[in-house]
């Protein structure tokens, strides 16, 4: 893969649940940056939604309905990379396939070895089941 963009990368990850918050207007950027740091240095895991309220960032009870809510907006890369079955890296590089030839998304990663088109047909689905719970 050709060396990315910096503001491409920033598009790509514009869809984490990190932004989406932003987007919300319930953290600020730099609070985001702020816990991607502590989450990438911390010895146990903890998701973002927790560091930033860990932090004082973010409203404890804002959290759960944010979560709901973005939930059903997920996307197919994300899903996969949160299922384990994508690395960020694999998407990067499907995304800027798909954005360089107009494939979907699905068909790309398929045709590059990087899913089963068993596994991107059962992310499909739940994504569809997603929305349709809203």
């Amino acid at each position: 893969m050709a060396q990315m963009p910096e503001q491409f990368i920033q598009e790509i990850q514009a869809g984490f649940f990190g932004d989406f918050l932003i987007s919300k207007h319930l953290i600020t950027d730099q609070q985001l940056r702020d816990c991607l740091k502590l989450q990438e240095k911390a010895k146990r895991h903890l998701r973002i939604g927790e560091i930033l309220v860990e932090q004082g960032y973010l409203d404890p009870a804002s959290l759960i309905p944010s979560l709901h809510e973005y939930k059903i907006q997920i996307r197919l890369g994300e899903l996969l990379i949160s299922n384990g079955e994508l690395t960020f890296m694999q998407l990067l590089d499907a995304l800027d396939e798909q954005r360089r030839t107009g494939d979907h998304l699905g068909e790309i990663l398929v045709r590059n070895d990087f899913c089963e088109h068993e596994t991107v047909n059962d992310a499909l689905e739940l994504q569809q089941a997603l929305l349709t719970e809203a």
